[in-house]
């Protein structure tokens, strides 16, 4: 018997999981026997369809323009500054 905790688990964690597999054929069953379950299973379907039909997050022009010019600033930095020679530790500096 599977339990709306495993249930839960396994909804959030194996959504990509075949489907013909022992485990999704006991959730599937849990799933007919528990409204509960059917609920939480509903509600996470209704979410991923708000978040896919919702536009994608726009940046404000100034922002992006900002952070494109200190992208810019430190690769000049980059290619301006010397490489740094790094050292082994040395053995003589341990306890």
């Amino acid at each position: 018997m599977t339990s709306c905790r495993q249930v839960y688990h396994h909804i959030c964690e194996h959504l990509d999981e075949d489907l013909s597999s022992p485990r999704c054929r006991r959730i599937r069953q849990h799933l007919e026997d528990c409204p509960d379950c059917q609920a939480y299973l509903d509600s996470l379907k209704k979410t991923i369809i708000l978040y896919r039909s919702a536009p994608a997050p726009g940046v404000p022009r100034v922002i992006h323009r900002a952070l494109a010019k200190a992208l810019e600033q430190e690769q000049t930095q980059r290619e301006l500054m010397p490489e740094k020679r790094r050292r082994s530790p040395s053995r003589s500096h341990r306890p």
